[in-house]
């Protein structure tokens, strides 16, 4: 080995053995000790008053005849809800299916939700135009006002089924 290798081994031994014996003389640990005070007091009586017993009755079990008897006793008391109701304007009534369906064009042809439905009368098939279904009357009678006034249609208002 070279001599100025060598001796720079030997240097650096020598001083990382002088570090580690004198890097603990000067951390003797002082600086932890004054951030963390271990002088803990602890109080001889609880900051908390004592927990009271109290005395409390044990819950009723239900049997499965109560819990069908509330259950009974619940759909007894809910309503059911009631169907929604629709409503049809009625404005013709024809003896040939032709001319009904004809009529129903028509009235599509100007925007209105038309169908035909056959039925009886005296014993004779015919054939009834009507708007609809709506949900609210209110609009069938906007519309029958304005066929009555625009075409001198007089229809009536039925609920559908």
């Amino acid at each position: 080995m070279e001599k100025t290798l060598q001796q720079r081994l030997v240097g650096a031994v020598v001083l990382v053995a002088l570090g580690v014996i004198l890097v603990p003389a000067f951390l003797d640990g002082s600086g932890y000790k004054s951030r963390h005070d271990r002088n803990i007091k602890i109080p001889e009586k609880p900051l908390l008053p004592a927990l009271k017993e109290v005395k409390v009755e044990p819950a009723p079990i239900a049997t499965p005849v109560d819990i069908r008897k509330k259950r009974v006793e619940q759909k007894k008391k809910e309503v059911p809800p009631e169907p929604v109701q629709s409503w049809t304007l009625q404005v013709g009534t024809f003896n040939q299916e032709e001319n009904a369906l004809a009529f129903r064009d028509s009235l599509r042809k100007e925007g209105y939700i038309t169908y035909t439905e056959p039925g009886q009368s005296d014993g004779k098939k015919n054939y009834r135009v009507r708007i609809g279904p709506e949900l609210e009357k209110g609009r069938l009678e906007k519309i029958k006002a304005k066929l009555k006034k625009e075409k001198k249609i007089d229809g009536f208002i039925l609920r559908h089924p």
